[in-house]
């Protein structure tokens, strides 16, 4: 399954994210989906707000940023790449220990109100939790 997975990411990662088209030609600043704005928690099956603040698998994603643990990313381009379930492609510039580089992923939302976030790159997937 996790080989289907990724073998979905890189397909769908390796198509090209395509600027955010304004009227008139100009490009929108991006923002993460109001779908996945939130406290999102990994390695449980609940959350209650605000999360674990000590742990590495907590991420608080706002329209502009997206701030995880000793990290942080902000949008770059984002394209909704189906209604059901949700997801999008969205390239990020990842800031990391004083570095930034580009990043592509797949954002995914299902369960039960929306509440399970799935993030796959080029090399991994991961399962988040909305705090709630």
């Amino acid at each position: 399954m996790n080989g289907l997975i990724h073998a979905l990411a890189t397909a769908l990662l390796s198509v090209g994210l395509g600027a955010n088209a304004h009227a008139a030609g100009s490009v929108a600043k991006a923002k993460y989906p109001k779908e996945v704005v939130g406290i999102w928690q990994g390695g449980g099956p609940t959350c209650e707000l605000p999360g674990n603040l000590d742990s590495d698998s907590r991420m608080d994603i706002r329209p502009n940023k997206l701030v995880d643990y000793e990290q942080w990313s902000e949008p770059v381009s984002v394209v909704q790449i189906s209604t059901r379930p949700k997801a999008w492609r969205i390239k990020s510039r990842l800031h990391i220990d004083g570095e930034a580089v580009d990043n592509y992923e797949v954002f995914a939302i299902s369960g039960e109100d929306s509440g399970l976030l799935t993030i796959i790159d080029e090399n991994r997937s991961a399962k988040y939790v909305r705090c709630r």
